[in-house]
């Protein structure tokens, strides 16, 4: 199906994000990762035994959100939850799993990157980069 064209800046926004995804995904295959999983991953380990609220706060989503995106990466045994019998906040850190796929996932995801750059070329990455810092600012 071929999609129609639209004036509306904020569905062209959510068309190229969502085909900019399946690109950072596509390229984090091999690690098994989604560019979601991978940015939770980098943030986790950032935040060395951070809290779930925490972490929420870094990845920027809700508590409700972060946790039922943390839940494949604990099943993948991947991350791991530290905390204490009877706290009410998680502790979560990376197992060595879940170091090692943090370690293949940032050296693909630069690879995407660098791709992106390559078709944006400087100049392209320059302007993307203020107009990004524009919409940020709405």
């Amino acid at each position: 199906m071929h999609k129609k064209p639209t004036s509306c800046y904020c569905l062209k926004l959510r068309r190229t994000t969502g085909n900019l995804t399946r690109f950072y995904d596509k390229m984090l295959e091999p690690s098994e990762v989604t560019v979601s999983q991978y940015g939770l991953l980098l943030n986790i380990s950032k935040a060395e035994n951070g809290s779930l609220r925490e972490l929420a706060d870094m990845a920027e989503l809700d508590r409700s959100t972060l946790a039922r995106n943390i839940k494949p990466l604990i099943k993948k045994r991947l991350v791991c939850d530290t905390k204490a019998d009877g706290a009410r906040d998680s502790k979560l850190v990376l197992t060595r799993d879940g170091e090692k796929t943090l370690l293949q996932a940032a050296g693909l995801w630069s690879k995407a990157q660098e791709k992106i750059k390559e078709a944006l070329g400087e100049n392209g990455i320059i302007e993307l980069e203020k107009m990004l810092k524009a919409l940020e600012a709405l």
